[in-house]
């Protein structure tokens, strides 16, 4: 979209840095010119009032006798388009001021100063400048592109606010083993961050802190950290990136809010108090996000200019700096992140040419409207932001030094910018804009909300087995939280909830449930000993579930023993009564508590010698019956005997 023109004023706004972090500025010609990249900017001054002299600084390497550095101020690009066309290299605006020519010959530091005249720019507005290191036949060797801003010559018009979103983090430390292991050069970069911000402790902004990196920072990294974040703002964040929209779709609210809350209180623990009221979004956020965002309090919500469905060119013909209200959620004022702003970093691989260019296009910005109480929300997303590239950007944005852009925090940008009204308003007349959301097509989390219910069941399930002081399951469910990174693929996520469950299970094993043993009983009633292990180090209660057909449990009628194991070994006595005499197989099973847990199963043989009742009378009458029968046996053999002798008598 081409931007409305700058409006009228004059000064000059030079986009480069200071000598200990500025040494490459921009590089943009023509396709086929000689590139050696010996020619490299030191410094310039941030910002040079109307016809003030603008001194280059360069840095000249390996020059042949008689190069000479040539300058040319072109004309200046009033519109974004005009600016992006520039950048990208396709320079063909007109020359307004120059050749500036001087010897490349480095000065005792050496250096080569050349200096630049300004009173034939004429207007206000951003313009590109050449620098090329040329032969002394003029064969090109080198070239820079830099940009420069002739500021309005009054302060009539306010500047143009600048928030700036910074993330601080990286990705997770925490390892599927249960490990912290935090990236080297994501702890180099928290602590370079913390370096820069401190060096402008003056200039405000917003931090979208990584809760699960500041917690892995150590002791001397965190207070660097939190020196530096003193009086800044810190937007509301999960405990690690993550999408809201995708984790409600996928119907993990509960666990959305888990997130969040472990996120804050993370970064109150080990930072400052984070701003909840706040949220910096990503462009899958939908109105059911938003919504559940505003429920716990949200009410201003930045999103990414790509999330949101796009303007009516005919009545926006400007970029748009202004807070708006979101369609189908009430209650919330939102703000757009300027895309275009933010994707200069890292854009030519030099991070302070990429500063150069994203103050500059800020400073476009600033021309579009400069009677309007605007603001420009440039967020970075997640992505680590260069040391260099915050160093300039911070240098250019002080107010000592730019009186055309001021920086901002979030809640200070929602509070001073007026709202944009709905036919292209800019006084805050009229009636508010409402744009809708328009969310990229988001990731499918219904396999790993399928894993992390299951995991949650077995963690509520050990939980129950540990007494509250026992720190095991807050590992557990942080290694849980941390599954749900945006940074990790989905197999990724699965292989870290598989590594809990594990990590559960392997714990419960630890309990180990009475050896195979076979008991004599001689009586009915009975005593088992049970002989239970505890290799866990920490007290465990479990419940001992019975089962045995033949037998009874007095006292423990629905056949469960509640037991809790404090030392390594531990004897259980059980109180068992045989139905029959015989043996009877009882089969015990070690659960958690609530039954979802097995920790173990055993079998004991109760073999019981006692006979019963019913036995006993059946015995005395065999015996009865056995008895008589043997009597009238020998009565009638006693009988024939005697028979037998009469005859044989006579």
């Amino acid at each position: 979209m081409r931007k409305r023109a700058a409006a009228g004023g004059a000064a000059l706004l030079l986009l480069a840095w200071i000598a200990p972090l500025s040494l490459v500025t921009a590089r943009a010609q023509t396709s086929g010119q000689p590139r050696s990249d010996i020619l490299e900017l030191v410094s310039q001054p941030p910002v040079v009032e109307p016809d003030a002299d603008l001194p280059i600084r360069l840095r000249v390497a390996g020059a042949p006798t008689g190069a000479q550095i040539r300058v040319v101020v072109r004309s200046r690009v009033p519109t974004r388009s005009d600016f992006q066309a520039a950048v990208t290299g396709r320079v063909t605006r007109s020359a307004v001021a120059g050749p500036f020519v001087t010897p490349a010959v480095p000065d005792a530091s050496g250096t080569v100063v050349i200096t630049v005249t300004t009173k034939d720019l004429r207007t206000e507005g951003v313009y590109p400048i050449s620098v090329e290191l040329v032969t002394d036949k003029g064969s090109p060797l080198d070239s820079l592109l830099t940009f420069v801003t002739r500021l309005p010559p009054t302060r009539e018009f306010g500047p143009l606010g600048v928030a700036i979103v910074l993330p601080v983090g990286g990705r997770p430390a925490l390892r599927t083993d249960g490990s912290t292991v935090l990236d080297p050069a994501t702890a180099q970069s928290v602590l370079s961050t913390a370096a820069v911000l401190q060096k402008h402790a003056g200039i405000p902004l917003t931090l979208s802190p990584g809760a699960e990196t500041i917690e892995a920072l150590d002791a001397p990294a965190a207070d660097v950290l939190r020196k530096a974040v003193a009086g800044r703002q810190l937007s509301l964040t999960p405990y690690v990136p993550l999408h809201p929209a995708e984790w409600l779709a996928a119907g993990l609210e509960p666990e959305l809010t888990t997130e969040l809350d472990r996120g804050t209180t993370a970064v109150r623990d080990h930072l400052a108090t984070p701003d909840v009221s706040t949220y910096v979004a990503d462009d899958r956020l939908t109105p059911e996000a938003a919504r559940a965002l505003r429920d716990r309090g949200v009410r201003s919500i930045v999103v990414p200019d790509n999330g949101l469905a796009p303007l009516d060119e005919r009545v926006f013909n400007r970029t748009l700096t202004q807070p708006f209200n979101l369609n189908q959620v009430d209650g919330v004022r939102a703000a757009a992140a300027d895309a275009a702003l933010s994707a200069h970093a890292g854009q030519t691989g030099d991070p302070i040419l990429d500063a150069n260019h994203l103050v500059a296009d800020l400073a476009v910005l600033y021309f579009d409207d400069p009677p309007a109480k605007r603001a420009a929300v440039v967020a970075f997303g997640d992505q680590a932001v260069e040391p260099q590239l915050l160093d300039a950007l911070l240098t250019a944005l002080d107010p000592a030094k730019n009186r055309i852009l001021q920086p901002m925090t979030l809640s200070s940008m929602f509070a001073s910018a007026t709202v944009a009204g709905s036919r292209g308003e800019s006084n805050g007349r009229g009636t508010p804009l409402t744009r809708s959301l328009k969310p990229t097509l988001g990731d499918d989390l219904s396999t790993f909300a399928t894993a992390l219910h299951s995991t949650e069941g077995e963690l509520d399930s050990y939980r129950g087995m540990v007494t509250a002081d026992n720190p095991r399951p807050a590992e557990f469910e942080r290694r849980m939280l941390v599954a749900g990174a945006a940074d990790f693929a989905a197999s990724d996520q699965l292989e870290f909830l598989d590594a809990v469950r594990d990590a559960i299970q392997s714990e419960a094993a630890k309990v180990q449930p009475p050896p195979r043993q076979t008991i004599n009983f001689t009586a009915r009633d009975g005593v088992v000993s049970l002989t239970m292990r505890n290799t866990t180090g920490y007290p465990v209660r479990v419940f001992l579930r019975l089962q045995g057909e033949k037998l009874e449990f007095p006292g423990h009628e629905n056949g469960v023993l509640d037991v809790t194991l404090t030392e390594e070994t531990t004897r259980v006595s059980l109180n068992v009564r045989t139905r029959a005499s015989g043996d009877s197989s009882l089969d015990i099973i070690v659960t958690s508590p609530d039954g979802n847990l097995v920790t173990g199963r055993t079998r004991v043989t109760v073999r019981s010698t006692a006979f019963s009742g019913v036995g006993l009378i059946l015995s005395v009458g065999a015996g009865t019956f056995l008895a008589v029968w043997w009597l009238r046996h020998a009565i009638a053999a006693r009988r024939d005997r005697r028979r037998q002798r009469l005859r044989q008598a006579r």
